[in-house]
């Protein structure tokens, strides 16, 4: 277990310090269209393009920087728009079109997910939603082992505290279901349930906010 927070933490860490303005100078420059995207790190002018071009197929040894593109790879990749397939172990994508696969997606609070990320631990800043080792559609829909903040929520361990915005439904199926929030209407099925709405706020099998 500490393993894995020292891996987590250490990704935050690095990928907050990648986090750039998309304005740095390639070995190639002026080109708004790179056919292929080629970065060896972090760093300033380590791309073969300018990161404020749009590629087709971006290749990062270490990490790679880019506006948007198609089809990325990378140890840490950070891209305004992924229209395509990104596969990294960190990501610091702002708008998500396509799918992300990898390790920790998303450490930024700009981030906006239209698409599907499969990661172990995936953050998305929209709607403030936190999930551990699964899928997550659209910002709309958590399937994993933990899930917070999510409108639909299927997992092991559901948590609903209203950290989403101009969501009135939230549907939760798990082992254990908890939400505080006044949302107008909270469904959970579970083995127990907590709804802090609730006229009896613990249940078992079923719950909802029926109103106190």
């Amino acid at each position: 277990m500490k393993k894995f927070l020292l891996i987590i933490l250490s990704a935050v860490v690095v990928s907050s310090a990648f986090a750039g303005e998309f304005d740095s100078k390639g070995v190639i420059s002026g080109w708004k269209f790179a056919p292929v995207q080629v970065g060896v790190g972090i760093f300033e002018s380590a791309n073969l393009f300018d990161s404020d071009s749009v590629a087709l197929f971006s290749i990062g040894l270490l990490g790679i920087q880019q506006h948007s593109s198609t089809i990325s790879v990378g140890g840490i990749t950070e891209l305004k728009n992924n229209y395509g397939i990104q596969v990294s172990a960190a990501s610091l994508t702002d708008r998500n079109y396509g799918l992300m696969i990898g390790l920790l997606e998303n450490c930024t609070d700009t981030n906006e997910n239209y698409g599907m990320k499969i990661g172990l631990f995936n953050v998305s800043g929209k709607f403030k939603l936190v999930q551990f080792f699964g899928i997550n559609f659209f910002d709309l829909m958590h399937i994993g082992i933990a899930n917070l903040n999510a409108p639909l929520q299927v997992g092991f361990l559901n948590a609903n505290a209203g950290g989403y915005h101009n969501r009135n439904i939230c549907w939760q199926f798990g082992i254990f279901n908890a939400a505080d929030h006044d949302s107008s209407f909270i469904f959970q099925l579970g083995l127990l349930n907590y709804n802090s709405k609730s006229y009896i706020p613990w249940l078992p099998l079923v719950n909802w906010n029926m109103g106190r």
